[in-house]
């Protein structure tokens, strides 16, 4: 025994396989968004130009943020530097 859907549910099941469909794939992309960043015109990767730059030792550390220097010394940890 068949059972009748209604336009209705019919559209709503649709509509709800269209988004899946295009959301499946999306989610089993995650390896562009993790990629490794490439080197940059001085040779260093990443957050390491943070450190090769001459004024980020006077500006932004004289005012001494907490949040902000331990973002930048765990994006430098992270992204590589050696």
């Amino acid at each position: 025994m068949a059972v009748r859907l209604s336009t209705r549910m019919r559209l709503r099941i649709a509509v709800t396989l269209i988004a899946a469909l295009a959301v499946v794939p999306l989610a089993l992309e995650p390896a562009a968004a993790s990629a490794a960043p490439g080197p940059t015109p001085n040779g260093f990767t990443g957050a390491c130009n943070m450190l090769q730059d001459p004024t980020m030792w006077t500006i932004p550390m004289a005012r001494d943020a907490a949040q902000g220097n331990a973002g930048m010394f765990r994006a430098v940890d992270v992204s590589g530097c050696t």
